[in-house]
């Protein structure tokens, strides 16, 4: 047993024998004097630079260790600052027993107050180029069979953790002119060892300048436990909590980005498989909480759903993903909008292509139905699929947007709404194709959409069947009643006339800028539009508009037993409005159309009337005054009330026989033919070739009506033809073949009638003379009487 003892004690006096060499060597031995060589190896290694400002501390039991401060490692050539990474404090140590048996366990390795600068020049060139383009340890020295062994022993590896505090992280590109600054960096681990999880912590602020975003700042938060297998393939994160803000500077916000976003990330397990190359994260939480932005005041969206990854092949999928959101600010009763969706995601990356199957989305009282395909990302980009809207009552789509629908004179107009599409945009368009709108029990079938994304050209070609619009008008809006007209009498005036509902100078409202704006291409086709009762059969109506320039192209319908073809323009590219209007209406009836657009009742009858107009102003006084074009018209089988030649003639005759005629309680003037032409400059309208016909009188006239001071000065000439038949019979015998001025003057509101009768007894007078002449000729000549009939007739006598 003596023996035993005396190796026990050769061993401990052996340890002893180390352990004083070792504090010997510790107390002798100082790494100081070793500066000038590390720096030189170091300098020969990577070709940078490195200062050890601060004193080297070595330890050695239980962990051999070394801590330098003040470490500075140079910038590479060309680049500024001078250093690319500072340090306060490096601290490395090894647990000093674990190494007697060939393992290698390291402490926490620590880095105090670094500072990186990482940059790219102009040229493309980064400032840790040159590090990587050196060969490693491994490519110049080692052999090719001292890399298993170097695996094996990574499997002995272990690291007491890493903590770096408080570091700093500048990135300059010159080829974008961004940067960005990482601040109060800090980053903090558990014991790593492969095969065994770690917990890990890691946190931020940031500052980034971006000539598009403007300056961001915000900060950055990720926590989670991690765990690798012992074959470095696999790889876990459970419990994972990611945090991030993002706050646009508010005195230079170019996007208009929201005062400050907020975007949080939830996942319980990451699952990493790097020789498949896939990722899945099972139930995944993200909410994206937005201040102030977008016209909102708050806004919060939150996803949900188990997501999976191919990287190598770009495959991305989720079979459900839900999202929620809740917007504040906005224009509804509650000042919230709220909504939710939930769809499925499958996106083939390499090729550029996304389904989103089965997605329905929610916002009381709207559900959206949509399957999309989405192909040729980056380039050739195609989105396409059905759209549904199933049916909703839009009464309270307009009271959740806080809008309050105008009174109308049915309760189920605006009740029932849907519409359903097939989706198709592409680089250059967004359309809605097949597209069936459907109010109320009416269709509207076709296509719509922008069909120049570039230009915002608005598209639509609908067409639709009979529409009835008079539920959705004011309650009391039936047509119109005419007033009751007072005859002019045999020389007097219309007292009774409408006065002018607008100020002759008022001003119209156009919308100059949103006119301006506005891009369209529009065509709609109705069977019938019913409007009071009144009914527009084959409405065709087609506009187009750009840059300031309206042009309604077409404006058709069947009504009022004719056709009636008309155009118009605007144009606003000027300072000054310029207006123009085309109509064409053939055989229309001229009473119920005259009534539907003007209230006007005294004319009826049938006719063509035909026009072609221009003007220019924004002022109802400048629009009359700077009128300018051409009209005419051709009347048939109607009548005039309010207007009676007949009894004004009979007047005239009284008066020439010195008597008096009674006034008739209902005054008009039957005509079987008015034609006539105008012509309108600046406002005044000419007419010289007015001709009318009835089967007592015939009628001609000229004159000009000035639309600007709304002033009449024309002139009538009726000639009684026939005393037998027709509108007072024989009562006008002695007016026959005599020519009656009757002058028109006076305003539009006080129109005034006048006979000449100084040109009725004038021509009275010369019709008795040459009565007398025929008669006398017709004594003496018999039969050959007319040649010098016709002779006195040509000289005037």
């Amino acid at each position: 047993m003596k023996w035993i003892k005396r190796i026990v004690m050769w061993v401990v006096a052996l340890i002893l024998v180390l352990v004083i060499a070792a504090v010997a060597f510790v107390a002798t031995f100082d790494p100081n004097d070793y500066k000038d060589k590390i720096s030189s190896l170091v300098q020969e290694k990577t070709g940078r630079s490195i200062e050890l400002g601060g004193p080297i501390k070595l330890t050695l039991f239980p962990w051999l260790g070394v801590s330098v401060r003040d470490v500075a490692l140079g910038n590479a050539p060309g680049f500024s600052p001078k250093d690319m990474v500072t340090a306060k404090t490096v601290e490395v140590k090894a647990a000093f027993l674990p190494l007697l048996k060939g393992q290698f366990e390291v402490g926490k390795l620590v880095l105090d107050g670094a500072t990186i600068h990482l940059a790219r020049n102009s040229d493309g060139v980064t400032n840790w180029a040159d590090l990587l383009a050196r060969p490693s340890a491994s490519e110049s020295g080692a052999s090719p069979g001292s890399a298993p062994a170097a695996t094996r022993n990574a499997t002995s590896l272990a690291i007491g953790g890493v903590a770096i505090n408080d570091a700093t992280l500048d990135w300059q590109d010159a080829v974008t002119g961004q940067s960005l600054a990482l601040q109060h960096l800090n980053l903090d681990s558990g014991a790593i060892r492969l095969g065994q999880a770690v917990d890990m912590s890691l946190n931020f602020s940031y500052a980034t300048q971006d000539s598009k975003l403007g300056k961001l700042t915000g900060d950055v938060r990720l926590s989670s436990t991690f765990d690798m297998k012992t074959n470095g393939e696999q790889f876990s994160a459970k419990s994972m909590k990611f945090h991030a803000s993002v706050v646009p500077d508010p005195q230079h916000n170019p996007n208009a980005l929201p005062a400050k976003t907020e975007l949080d990330l939830s996942v319980p397990e990451v699952t990493v498989d790097l020789p498949k190359h896939s990722v899945n994260l099972s139930a995944m939480d993200a909410t994206v909480d937005m201040e102030k932005g977008f016209g909102m005041t708050h806004a919060a969206l939150t996803a949900k759903g188990a997501l999976s990854a191919d990287w190598q092949k770009g495959l991305y999928s989720s079979d459900k993903l839900s999202l929620a959101g809740k917007m504040q600010g906005m224009p509804t009763h509650t000042g919230e909008l709220d909504f939710s969706a939930h769809g499925g995601v499958a996106a083939d990356m390499n090729k550029g292509n996304i389904s989103l199957p089965n997605w329905q989305i929610e916002s009381t009282p709207l559900v959206v139905k949509t399957s999309l395909d989405v192909m040729g990302l980056g380039k050739n980009l195609s989105v396409t699929g059905p759209l549904a809207i199933m049916p909703f009552n839009p009464r309270q789509l307009a009271e959740a947007l806080k809008y309050r629908v105008p009174a109308m004179q049915s309760d189920k107009a605006l009740t029932q709404c849907a519409v359903k599409a097939d989706v198709r945009v592409t680089s250059s368009q967004a359309m809605l194709d097949h597209l069936v709108f459907s109010l109320d029990g009416h269709d509207l079938n076709g296509t719509v959409g922008i069909s120049d994304l570039k230009t915002n050209r608005m598209y639509a070609r609908l067409k639709g069947g009979a529409f009835d619009v008079n539920p959705y008008l004011p309650p009391g809006s039936a047509s119109a009643k005419p007033s009751e007209h007072k005859p002019a009498g045999a020389q007097g005036s219309l007292t009774d006339q409408p006065k002018p509902v607008a100020s002759a100078d008022m001003e119209i409202p156009l919308p100059v800028e949103a006119l301006r704006k506005l891009n369209l291409d529009a065509e709609i086709t109705l069977d019938q539009l019913t409007y009071q009762k009144y009914q527009l059969k084959q409405l065709a109506l087609a506009v187009l508009a750009s840059g300031g320039k309206i042009n309604i192209k077409q404006l058709d319908f069947k009504s009022f037993d004719g056709a009636i073809q008309s155009q118009a323009g605007l144009d606003v590219r000027g300072s000054v409005p310029d207006w123009q209007a085309k109509l064409n209406a053939q055989n229309i009836s001229l009473q119920p159309a005259l009534m539907a657009a003007m209230n006007e009742d005294r004319l009826s009858g049938a006719g063509d009337v035909r026009f072609d107009l221009r003007t220019q102003g924004s002022r109802l006084s400048k629009l009359k005054s700077a009128l300018d074009g051409t009209a005419n018209f051709s009347l048939r089988d109607g009548q005039i009330k309010g207007l009676d030649l007949g009894y004004m003639l009979r007047a005239a005759q009284a008066r020439l026989q010195g008597e008096t005629t009674a006034v008739p309680k209902t005054q008009a003037t039957d005509f079987s033919a008015i034609t006539g032409s105008a012509v309108i400059n600046n406002g005044v309208v000419r007419n010289d070739d007015l001709k009318g016909a009835s089967p007592l009188l015939r009628v001609t006239g000229k004159g000009d009506v000035d639309l600007s001071r709304e002033t009449i000065d024309y002139l009538l000439n009726a000639t009684v033809v026939n005393t037998a038949t027709g509108q007072d019979g024989k009562a006008l015998e002695k007016l026959k073949q005599l020519n009656v001025p009757i002058k028109i003057t006076g305003t539009f509101a006080q129109p005034k009638f006048g006979i000449d009768m100084q040109s009725v007894f004038k021509d009275q007078a010369k019709q008795k003379v040459e009565d007398k002449i025929n008669t006398e000729l017709d004594k003496r000549l018999g039969d050959k009487a007319a040649p010098v009939k016709n002779l006195l007739k040509g000289l005037g006598l």
